[in-house]
């Protein structure tokens, strides 16, 4: 008998499988695909709007330069360490980009749990969750604003970007 439940726990502990978290291709030159902008006051009434190419995002509640972005036509930055805004073409063909901010990836547990990107900027903190890591893509969801302190509404954002280069 006890032959038995020693091969029976065995078993039921062999079975299950450790998965290292995937490693996050957090580089190269994104574009701004699509912004799903939520609005969520304290009664639980939810305001929802969807940005696609060619849609001007504004929001005067966040930092430059995330408070005004052309979807379709933003790009952004990211190397291992740095996110940069404010892509300017150059004669030459070169991309010259604005101010690096430093970020730091937290929370990194699991496969599904991918964490969250964590950096300065003009002075605030911002930080959004990975939502989806993919070869070419990438969809990050802010951790929400409250424009009004806790009595307003919660406004967050969901940002799909396409990577359009190294």
């Amino acid at each position: 008998m006890r032959v038995f439940s020693f091969v029976g726990f065995i078993s039921l502990v062999g079975c299950y499988r450790y998965e290292q978290p995937p490693l996050l291709s957090l580089s190269g030159e994104y574009r701004v695909d699509r912004i799903t902008y939520e609005k969520v006051d304290n009664s639980a009434s939810t305001d929802m709007m969807v940005f696609l190419p060619g849609d001007l995002y504004i929001n005067p509640n966040d930092a430059f330069p995330l408070d005004t972005i052309m979807v379709g036509f933003t790009r952004w930055h990211l190397d291992y360490s740095t996110i940069r805004f404010e892509a300017t073409n150059q004669p030459d063909g070169s991309v010259e980009w604005g101010e690096p901010y430093f970020y730091s990836v937290q929370g990194q547990y699991s496969p599904d749990d991918l964490g969250y990107i964590s950096f300065n900027i003009n002075g605030t903190r911002r930080v959004w969750k990975i939502i989806d890591d993919q070869a070419e893509s990438i969809t990050l969801r802010t951790s929400g604003l409250w424009a009004n302190s806790s009595n307003g509404p919660n406004e967050q954002n969901t940002i799909h970007l396409t990577r359009i280069g190294p």
